[in-house]
């Protein structure tokens, strides 16, 4: 068995709306855990970015039906590869919700300020998402620390 990485980008459509989001994540992450498959979602609401790791049989059976998906238009690979390790292992369906965190980091990444990940290196989403993961939870941890009334 093989252990995989995929990063996808695509547009949402008409079809997408976005008080689904939760319900979609929640499914997500009862599906991937029987799977087990991990990952990140990225949705500024226009762009999905995602990262997909497990087994490659599961990946390939979750891309097809992504693609098939009439919530998503544009599909595109960034990056299939094969790991020696997940970068995302705690992780069933990690969100990472836009803000400014990740719309400071856009740049780093990307060849604008407005976030496209077409224009991302496979390596550059992964990196992306990484890194502004850790940001957004240091953020919120510096917010929890904080005593009231500061």
């Amino acid at each position: 068995m093989n252990l995989v990485r995929l990063i996808y980008a695509s547009h949402k459509t008409e079809f997408w709306n976005d008080l689904e989001l939760g319900k979609l994540l929640e499914n997500a992450q009862r599906f991937n855990k029987a799977k087990n498959l991990t990952g990140m979602l990225y949705f500024n609401r226009k762009y999905f970015l995602q990262c997909i790791e497990g087994q490659r049989d599961d990946v390939s059976a979750l891309y097809s039906e992504i693609v098939k998906d009439k919530r998503h238009r544009d599909v595109q690979i960034l990056a299939f590869e094969e790991i020696d390790e997940r970068e995302m292992e705690h992780w069933n369906m990690c969100y990472l919700p836009d803000s400014q965190v990740t719309q400071s980091m856009v740049l780093k990444y990307t060849n604008s300020t407005d976030f496209d990940p077409f224009s991302m290196t496979g390596r550059g989403a992964l990196n992306f998402m990484l890194n502004a993961s850790r940001q957004l939870k240091a953020s919120q941890r510096d917010v929890a620390e904080k005593p009231a009334g500061h």
